[in-house]
């Protein structure tokens, strides 16, 4: 019997696997596998700070104090663009920090905390040469 098995091709060994249990086999582990990776996206989720940013503030600060600055259409353009892009950056990289932002303007009610000012000091730094446009 034992030099049956040592000559039997690698073939014949192979008919006497089950192949249903090595696929059950399989999808188990895959399905574990799927399990601990949700599991760990689903609890950095939780740990996610949510934050308000009142953008249209900001914006109309901005705005209101561009159309007092009395600036040739091209010029005003141009610092416009600069300063939405800043403001975009500024906001991406709240989120790259693990907040989530939230437009003040769209939340009804709650408690999360409010970095308007933070961003709009992170924006004067980015652009630099505008200036404070608080009321």
């Amino acid at each position: 019997m034992k030099n049956i098995l040592a000559t039997q091709s690698l073939r014949g060994r192979m008919g006497a696997v089950n192949w249903t249990a090595v696929a059950l086999g399989l999808s188990m582990v895959g399905s574990a596998l799927w399990g601990v990776w949700a599991t760990d996206k689903l609890l950095a989720l939780d740990k996610r700070e949510v934050v308000t940013v009142q953008l249209s503030r900001i914006m109309g600060d901005f705005i209101e104090a561009e159309a007092r600055a009395g600036r040739p259409p091209e010029e005003t353009k141009m610092r416009v663009q600069a300063y939405l892009q800043a403001v975009e950056a500024s906001v991406e990289h709240l989120g790259r920090e693990g907040r989530t932002v939230l437009v003040a303007e769209a939340v009804v009610a709650g408690s999360t905390p409010d970095l308007t000012e933070a961003v709009r000091a992170d924006v004067a730094r980015r652009v630099g040469a505008i200036p404070d446009v608080r009321r």
